[in-house]
């Protein structure tokens, strides 16, 4: 158009035509402009990729004219650098980066500059947090005109979101990366610091935390690598519960291998773990652990007596002391003396197949000044009968479990020697003086023996003579003594190793009155004796009379059988008396109980009723046990401080753990006033002191008790201030009370009082600043105030300081567990109390039951026909045996019949409460009508009664049950 239009025409023209010229960049065309020869102005795109095309047309009646030209955009001057990242952002500790970073310079509008060159790589630089240098590598890319930057990776650092800086000149830009933890390369404990020292832990506790465990990379990073396989390896005497040994990680990388118990010998153990990544052992820490003793645990009992003692049969025992001893090997203290039990049996040989009858002692009353955790054994019975016996100490360690010292063997000796007795009774002699020699024959094959008072063969090492003489049973009769074959009076037989054999004969013709009774007595002449024994007597009949002897001695044969069974129908009768007597006592006794404990349940407002008594106290300690598991489980405060292990009796614990508070103000404030003594181990001994300090380097305090000069403690009992002499100096405001008197302490009273005696002094607990400042006022004037703590939280120093943040208490959060706990609730004590007392009325309740049936059951077999008929046939043999003895002329047999029930009296006596079983053996003995011996036995039975033991037909003691 300017070729065909010259300037000058242009704009007359351009004003003949007004406007018919149009252009596609803009809708207004400025006139004036356009008469200038100037088109509109053409705004150049931000974007080199914007290619602008620009027309011009014309456009009248008779033509039509277009004219166009194309803007192509140029980069500007660089003003700005861009980082692309060609990959993933995220990359592992230890790794390179995978991706690169592209690097582009770039004007004002984001253009990249084609004027770059590889010169421009010397100004680029790279920068971040922790990023490791060393494999850095910047390139140009020739045919994009862009930088290139790779081997990007961090050195040990925090992990997570990284920004990287990359400069060029005075431009910069920024990336972020996510470093994450590197390859698993090692396990190790979640929350366990201080690994490289032994754990402290006692042999049969849990460990104080759980074990967790987390894979981590080589700088220590926890790595969320799931499913790895763990592995826990110890020593071969180690034992650990739970037993479950392989573990696997969750998806954070941990597992978690619980709390665990150790069970192991004292001294030092480890625990090591294992674990594979990628076929690759990992690092594992190893545990060492320090087994200490359970000093509650008992393993043995120590016993200790007099050795060197001998045991005769029928004294006492020397005193046994017995100790439980904790594998610390100290005596374990505060045990109830019920459960030590002495125990005693007759030895037996392996052949013996016979069921062992134990006798079981418990332990003797406490002297006042015995020690704590001793316990005595004193005056218990030797077994009267000589033999080997063990001896045998249990501690009943649970319900189930018992404890039990080594057999002690103890040989009882015979005792020291009373009388003379034979081996079996012999039949009361007939005889005459006769030519025929079995007619005077006394006594044939008879050996005495010297035994003790409880028939015990003794006297071996006495040597001697037995001096044989005939007298009559009354001293002061006048009559003719019968003589002895050789017309003696007396006969001497050599006593040797405890006995003698003795053989008598009656002179032919001797001497005698006819159908008299004489008294054959054997006197012991020996040597060394400390007393002299007791002579044996043996009555027989004197006949002149072959016929009448014969007749005689069929009368006196049946005499001893009547003897005999008379002896057991009134052991029968007096054993049955005494059971039936003891019954009684213990149907008495066991009302009593029962009514004594219903009132006492009456008392805790527990009614009970008349019928299905045990189903309703069944129930209502199901309910109470509910009650008290409920009250149980409520939440209370409780001290978190983890307490010092007890490896020795000596350490009480931490001061947090010695005392409970039930008051949640005082117990704060109490806890904030002694902060710094709450984590402080108390012992009995410097010793034990000593050695924790040891085992902690130092790190822990400690407290010995026997460091502490008690005198100047302040009296546990004493008044507040303001009681002067019993009376009220003044009325105090805010409820005063001492410090120590709110703290409760479950174990080691004594010890506690010591120590927070010395912590607390005086210091009182009162309501409220101002209360505080009121009571310290009136206080002074009489006496020292000591140091005041409000339940509000504030402290009045017994100097009189106050205010400020050192005398103010923080909230009890604050206090970072270190608190003293609440103790039990005292209504769950209330519950204990009620279930005691409704489990011992149900038990009371059962015995009184089983009692009573005992007693019907013995008196109704007491009236049976059988029964009645054994009492008729005792009145009459005794009335048989009456005629039979006034035929013979001789005295009454008392004292035979007394010798046979004398054993089986003392046997009863000597046993207070008889055992349901021991009743049941005995009521079945004497109620076997094969037992029986009558007037018309037979001489097989005649000949077994009359060879029973010396203890059961001559003695007069009693049977001991080994």
């Amino acid at each position: 158009m300017w070729s065909l239009i010259q300037r000058q025409s242009f704009a007359e023209y351009v004003t003949l035509t007004k406007y018919k010229i149009n252009v596609n960049w803009t809708p207004k065309i400025n006139r004036e402009q356009l008469i200038q020869g100037l088109l509109p102005d053409v705004k150049v795109p931000t974007s080199v990729k914007d290619v602008r095309y620009c027309l011009i047309s014309y456009l009248d009646d008779h033509v039509s004219l277009e004219s166009a030209f194309t803007v192509r955009p140029l980069p500007d001057e660089p003003r700005h650098i861009k980082c692309k990242l060609n990959g993933p952002n995220t990359l592992q500790m230890g790794e390179e980066l995978q991706g690169e970073i592209e690097v582009m310079i770039t004007d004002q509008y984001g253009n990249q500059v084609q004027t770059m060159t590889s010169a421009c790589l010397n100004s680029l630089g790279v920068a971040g947090p922790g990023l490791d240098k060393s494999n850095l590598k910047i390139t140009w890319q020739e045919s994009t005109l862009t930088m290139r930057v790779k081997g990007i990776r961090f050195k040990p650092c925090s992990l997570g979101s990284k920004q990287l800086c990359l400069a060029w000149r005075e431009f910069s830009d920024f990336l972020r990366l996510n470093l994450t933890a590197g390859s698993p390369a090692k396990l190790q404990f979640v929350d366990w610091p201080e690994l490289e020292k032994p754990v402290a832990v006692i042999n049969g506790r849990e460990l104080q935390k759980p074990l967790i465990v987390q894979v981590c990379d080589q700088w220590g990073n926890p790595s969320p690598e799931p499913n790895v396989k763990i592995s826990l390896t110890k020593s071969n005497n180690l034992k650990i519960v739970p037993s479950n040994h392989q573990h696997k990680t969750d998806e954070n990388g941990r597992a978690n291998l619980g709390v665990i118990s150790i069970h192991a010998p004292r001294g030092e153990h480890t625990l090591q773990l294992k674990a594979l990544y990628n076929k690759t052992a990992l690092d594992c820490p190893i545990i060492t652990l320090n087994v200490l003793p359970d000093p509650e645990k008992p393993i043995c009992l120590n016993v200790k007596y007099d050795k060197d003692a001998s045991f005769p049969a029928g004294g006492t025992f020397p005193d046994f002391v017995v100790s439980v001893l904790s594998e610390d090997d100290n005596i374990i203290k505060n045990i109830n003396p019920a459960r030590i039990s002495m125990k005693m049996w007759e030895a037996q040989s392996s052949e013996t197949r016979t069921v062992i009858d134990v006798t079981t002692f418990s332990c003797s009353k406490v002297k006042d000044d015995k020690e704590d955790g001793f316990f005595y054994f004193r005056d218990k019975v030797i077994p009267e009968r000589v033999g080997t016996y063990c001896i045998q100490f249990t501690f009943a360690m649970d319900k189930t479990n018992m404890l039990s010292s080594d057999q002690i063997i103890v040989e009882v000796v015979p005792n020291d020697p009373v009388r003379l007795l034979p081996d079996y009774l012999p039949a009361t002699p007939a005889v005459s003086n006769v030519r025929t020699l079995t007619s005077r024959t006394l006594v044939k094959d008879l050996r005495l023996h010297v035994m003790d008072k409880y028939n015990n063969h003794t006297g071996i090492d006495l040597v001697g003579k037995i001096i044989a003489k005939i007298k009559s049973p009354n001293e002061d009769d006048d009559i003719e003594i019968p003589q002895f074959q050789g017309k003696v009076s007396t006969l001497e037989f050599p006593f040797d190793r405890g006995s003698a054999a003795i053989n008598l004969v009656l002179a032919e013709n001797s001497p005698g009155r006819d159908s008299t009774e004489y008294v054959l007595v054997f006197e012991p002449d020996l040597l060394g004796l400390k007393k002299p024994l007791e002579p044996y007597r043996l009555s027989f009949m004197f006949y002149n009379d072959f016929k009448k002897q014969q007749q005689m001695a069929a009368l006196t044969k049946e005499r001893d059988q009547l003897s005999q069974s008379i002896g057991v129908y009134r052991n029968w009768l007096d054993t049955t008396n005494q059971l039936t007597t003891e019954l009684k006592r213990q149907v008495k006794q066991a009302e009593t109980r029962e009514t004594h404990l219903k009132s006492e349940l009456k008392k805790h407002q527990i009614e009970l009723p008349q019928t299905n008594t045990l189903q309703y106290v069944d129930s209502v300690i199901k309910q109470k046990m509910l009650d008290q598991e409920r009250v149980m489980k409520q939440p209370r405060r409780t001290c978190t401080l983890p307490n010092y292990p007890k490896g020795n009796q000596d350490i009480l614990g931490k001061i947090a753990h010695l005392a409970q508070i039930e008051d949640n103000e005082a117990a704060k404030v109490i806890s904030w006033h002694l902060a710094s003594d709450m984590d402080c181990v108390v012992t009995l001994t410097t010793e034990a002191a000593r050695s924790i300090f040891d085992e902690t380097q130092g790190r822990q305090q400690v407290l010995p008790l026997d460091s502490i000069y008690k005198k100047t403690l302040p009296d546990w009992n004493r008044p507040l201030p303001h009681l002067r002499n019993g009376k009220i100096c003044f009325k105090p405001v805010g409820n005063p009370v001492f410090a120590r008197d709110l703290l409760t302490f479950p174990d080691n009273v004594e010890h506690c009082q010591t120590v927070f005696a010395m912590l607390l002094g005086d210091t009182i607990i009162i309501d409220n600043l101002d209360a505080a400042n009121h009571y310290r006022k009136e206080v002074v004037k009489i006496t020292h105030c000591p140091t005041l703590l409000t339940r509000e939280g504030d402290r009045i120093r017994s100097n009189g300081k106050f205010g400020g943040l050192q005398n103010k208490a923080p909230p009890m959060d604050k206090l970072r567990g270190m608190v003293f706990g609440a103790p039990i609730p005292k209504l769950y004590s209330a519950f204990s109390g009620q279930i005691d007392l409704l489990q011992q009325y149900r038990a009371a309740v059962v015995k009184l039951d089983n009692v009573n049936q005992e007693l019907d059951l013995h008196l109704q077999t007491l009236n049976t026909p059988e029964m009645q008929q054994k009492k008729k046939e005792l009145a009459e043999q005794e009335k048989s045996l009456k005629e039979i003895e006034q035929k013979l002329g001789m005295t009454p047999s008392d004292k035979v019949t007394e010798s046979v029930l004398q054993p089986v009296m003392l046997e009863l006596c000597d046993t207070p409460i008889p055992t349901k079983r021991m009743r049941r053996e005995m009521v079945k003995k004497l109620y076997n009508s094969e037992e029986w011996i009558s007037c018309t036995t037979k001489k097989q039975q005649q000949q077994q009664t009359l060879h029973m033991s010396p203890s059961e037909l001559n003695g007069t003691s009693r049977k001991r049950k080994a």
